[in-house]
């Protein structure tokens, strides 16, 4: 039977994970999955715990919600960028394994994030094909999927393996006990009988042809050729990020951070810094695949319209109601301003001959990001 790892934030998927634990649990046994919450005694050090469980595992499932990407930590810093994060340390102890099967499990409506958005550590996680688990009354259908494909992973057979090492203790056992006791006899001097049939003997080896003479045949490996489509990925992702020269402008590296949230819906602009940011300051301007700007741009003016400022924790919305599903990050939990009433040129995150998008404060271009990224952080003055 598997042994399965649940990885999650419990502010981004608790409920969802919950319903998977307990199908998993059904199909498979209590002991063949490891849920945190659940499966850490009270007392133990939970590192400890989790490495244990880590390393037992035949599955790791990452349960990827909405904020899966965005959630943040106590000084609004994206907790994923954290190299002690728990759920950043268990995905990449499963990616570095390659007997651990590592399935993305996308619920309530996320999205896949993409390399980009990604640390260089869990860039492979963008790559690993996901299931995607709906609510009701999609659920089961979606579940049953899931563990179909758990199933299918079953450990090797290691029968084999130790009926061989049983034979080899039983050879040794006999050489111990026959062959090293007459080690020390004196050898008999052998008769002209028996020198000739040794000589025969060597004449019949020496005429019959080697197996190694022979030269192997030489079979094109599928992992060097799977290896060298997968590597092709990333390489092609990358030259398309420097195709729209995608790099920050790194003008102000102690600058007041801004963080851009968005999705096929909607756009978020929050105040990650600890002062109050005027809104007029900002401009938004689509950039084409060769990093040209492209006809598409938002103003930081239509927000002060409504609010002249963008106070510390607080976000500026563009949500067009023609789009549903809205994005409405965590992060947002004030409003300064929100724009529903949109022209289209003012889409540019969402125009389909714009790659990324620059930001611009007073004029100046501070910074660049990938539309497919779904976060981006550029610091301000």
């Amino acid at each position: 039977m598997p042994k399965i790892f649940i990885s999650y934030r419990r502010t981004d998927s608790m409920a969802y994970t919950g319903r998977i634990y307990d199908r998993l649990v059904t199909a498979f046994g209590v002991k063949n999955v490891f849920k945190d919450v659940d499966d850490i005694p009270p007392g133990m050090d939970f590192r400890d715990v989790l490495d244990n469980a880590l390393n037992a595992s035949d599955i790791v499932l990452v349960i990827i919600g909405p904020q899966w990407l965005l959630t943040t930590d106590d000084y609004g810093k994206r907790r994923l960028l954290d190299p002690q994060d728990f759920v950043r340390l268990e995905v990449e102890a499963a990616l570095k394994r390659d007997d651990v099967l590592v399935i993305p499990v996308l619920v309530n409506n996320a999205p896949m994030p993409s390399a980009e958005s990604l640390p260089p550590t869990l860039k492979d996680l963008a790559y690993r094909n996901s299931i995607v688990v709906r609510n009701d009354p999609d659920f089961n259908r979606d579940i049953s999927q899931l563990t179909d494909v758990i199933q299918k992973r079953q450990k090797p057979n290691r029968t084999p393996l130790i009926l061989g090492l049983v034979a080899l203790m039983a050879i040794i056992a006999v050489l111990a006990l026959v062959v090293l006791p007459n080690m020390n006899q004196p050898t008999a001097t052998p008769t002209p009988t028996q020198v000739a049939q040794v000589v025969q003997t060597e004449e019949a080896t020496a005429e019959a042809p080697k197996a190694t003479d022979v030269p192997p045949t030489v079979e094109a490996s599928p992992t060097a050729e799977a290896t060298t489509e997968s590597s092709a990925i990333p390489e092609a992702t990358e030259a398309a990020i420097s195709a729209a020269d995608l790099t920050p402008t790194v003008v102000y590296p102690d600058g007041r951070l801004l963080q851009f949230l968005y999705n096929n819906t909607s756009f978020y602009v929050y105040n990650a810094s600890n002062r109050t940011l005027p809104f007029d300051a900002l401009a938004l301007e689509g950039l084409d695949a060769e990093g040209q700007p492209t006809a598409f741009r938002f103003e930081g003016s239509r927000w002060a319209r409504r609010s002249e400022s963008l106070f510390e924790t607080a976000c500026g919305a563009v949500e067009p109601p023609q789009f549903s599903d809205q994005l409405r990050p965590l992060q947002c939990t004030t409003y300064n301003s929100i724009i529903n009433q949109t022209e289209a040129n003012e889409l540019f995150w969402r125009a389909e001959n714009s790659a990324a998008f620059r930001v611009l404060w007073n004029g100046e271009e501070v910074g660049r990001c990938a539309l497919d990224a779904a976060i981006c952080e550029v610091r301000v003055p």
